[in-house]
């Protein structure tokens, strides 16, 4: 089923301002919204697919007034080229969305390894490909992408982030190593968030015991105590629902004692916690940045 956008939805899903998209409209007809029984305004996926393309290439330097004169299999090979530009990291988070929405592999592959080639990897992840986990929430949340999207950017996206942990160095000598426990509790399975940490500890040189997806609270006990860890880290995108986070923090504060035990969060879920009950073994993050930025120095 199609999904239906206000202008406001278009400006909060591209970065183009509403009023600046109006004007587009009416002086270079770039799209045409349709309308309801009661005569308002609206968009659909195709609208959306085409301002992404008109903003990847309009925040890489292209004049609008040149966009709006080419066809649509010369933006795309526009789009495509526009990892060239140095520095729009926005252009770039615009692409892979349009690579999502239209379930074009070669277009998400060139622009990933156009952004490696010009900006590095440190960069690519940390302002391009980080930034674009966390708009692939926002579009989930707005009705923008599908389960099938999802999943089809997730598995491309998961295939970068295991090859580049694969061959990143661990450093040697690290003074202040730790060790932290990576996990994503029961039911939840969107993990990008998290092996995009998992990146971040390995390289700056801390121990990373990987469990990845759906592990049950009992469970990281059990690991503790074989293994001598005692700091987790993970993201709730889905689960717990943040109706059942007071009674997830309660399971942490019975089996973890606050003295020997760190919990690192976040995640959409968390985002409306209001933090009351919190025990004092977990610290909240509002991102997933935010959250790197508090453990990796």
């Amino acid at each position: 089923m199609e999904s239906k956008y206000s202008i406001k939805d278009l400006e909060q899903l591209s970065g183009i301002k509403a009023h600046t998209l109006r004007a587009w409209e009416q002086r270079y007809n770039l799209i045409e919204p349709l309308r309801t029984d009661t005569n308002i305004r609206y968009y659909v996926d195709e609208h959306l697919k085409q301002i992404l393309n008109v903003a990847v290439l309009v925040k890489s330097g292209m004049r609008i007034s040149k966009v709006a004169n080419m066809t649509q299999q010369e933006i795309k090979a526009a789009v495509i080229d526009a990892g060239r530009y140095q520095g729009n990291y926005e252009s770039q988070i615009n692409a892979f969305k349009i690579a999502m929405l239209d379930f074009d592999e070669y277009l998400f592959d060139s622009i990933f390894n156009k952004c490696l080639i010009q900006f590095g990897t440190e960069e690519t992840l940390s302002k391009i490909l980080g930034k674009f986990i966390q708009e692939i929430g926002l579009l989930w949340q707005a009705g923008a992408i599908t389960v099938a999207n999802e999943h089809f950017i997730s598995s491309l996206v998961k295939q970068k982030l295991h090859s580049i942990i694969d061959q990143t160095i661990i450093p040697q000598n690290t003074a202040d190593r730790k060790s932290y426990v990576l996990y994503l509790p029961a039911d939840e399975l969107h993990e990008l968030g998290l092996l995009y940490l998992h990146y971040y500890l390995k390289k700056s040189g801390h121990r990373v015991l990987y469990l990845g997806q759906s592990v049950p609270i009992e469970y990281l006990k059990e690991v503790s105590e074989k293994t001598k860890v005692d700091q987790f880290i993970s993201v709730f995108t889905t689960k717990p629902h943040f109706e059942e986070i007071d009674l997830y923090f309660e399971r942490i504060g019975e089996m973890f004692d606050q003295e020997n035990y760190r919990f690192f969060l976040t995640g959409i879920q968390l985002s409306q916690y209001a933090q009351g009950n919190k025990p004092k073994q977990v610290e909240v993050a509002p991102n997933i940045e935010a959250l790197k930025e508090s453990f990796i120095r």
